[in-house]
Parts: C-alpha cells; structure tokens; sequence
C-alpha cells in the first residue's frame, strides 16, 4: 500500500520537524537535479563535498567526514571518485607522518565555482516565491533555531 506524502490539513496543522525535513528532501532533490547538469552522475553529496572541500582544503578524510557528518567509508567512497576526476588528491599530511590530507585541485575549484552556480540556481528556485524580505527573515530564524540548538 502507498501512503500519499503528508500535507497540511484544517484538522493537523504543519508538525515543525516533519516540514524541515520536507523542505531538506526538496532540495536535495534540486541538487542533485542541478548536479546532474553538470556531470551526469554527480549528485547532492558530491556537490557538499566539494563545497567543504573549498572551505576547508587541506583537510584530512577525518575532518572531512565530521564537517558533513559521514561515516569515514562514506567519505573514502566520496574522496575516490573526486581523486578519479582529478578534482582532489591525497598527500602525506606536513605534521602527521601518519595522515593524508586531501587537498582540492585547480580542476576541482573550477568545478566548484560551476557547481556553485548550479545550487545557487536551486536555491533560488526553492526560494522563489519569497520577497528579498521575507528570504532574510527566513534565513534570520533558521540561523536563530539552529543556533539554540547547538547552544548548552
């Protein structure tokens, strides 16, 4: 049997936490669609990959799976197929004899600036129907909600 996604109703009104994640899975959805635009078999985890990887490059494959809270094989799966494109490399870590860090490439920061476009252009999408305002004032409460939960 197929349950219908859930909606609003006059009898239950939007639940909080079941409307954030409807929300996440639309745009991940819009990602990944965008994503594929780009490389056909690119999609929503290989876009935040590399948008960490602009960030935060060098880092090792650790610190990366903690940035997108992942599992270490996750991030090993993610880490071989960007290095097979040539848009990361690993390299013994300057401090830890023991380490790798993965270091971003030019190849794959001239993919993150069109990737960048790409969820850019989702974002917009998803945020269409809003005024300039009422984008800032969303954004102005999900940073406030976020930062009370990640408060003590």
């Amino acid at each position: 049997m197929n349950c219908p996604p859930l909606t609003d109703s006059p009898l239950m009104p939007p639940s909080f936490g079941l409307l954030l994640r409807q929300v996440r899975d639309g745009l991940v959805r819009q990602l990944d669609t965008e994503m594929k635009g780009a490389l056909p078999d690119f999609g929503f985890s290989h876009y935040v990959g590399l948008k960490v990887l602009a960030s935060h490059s060098p880092c090792t494959a650790n610190e990366l799976a903690q940035a997108l809270d992942q599992t270490p094989s996750a991030v090993t799966r993610l880490l071989d197929k960007l290095e097979a494109l040539g848009y990361v490399r690993r390299e013994p870590h300057a401090l830890d004899r023991r380490a790798l860090q993965i270091v971003m490439t030019d190849e794959g920061r001239q993919m993150w600036v069109q990737l960048k476009q790409r969820g850019d252009a989702a974002m917009d999408y998803a945020l269409r129907d809003l005024t300039p305002d009422e984008r800032e004032q969303l954004i102005s409460l999900m940073t406030r909600v976020r930062d009370s939960l990640n408060s003590p």
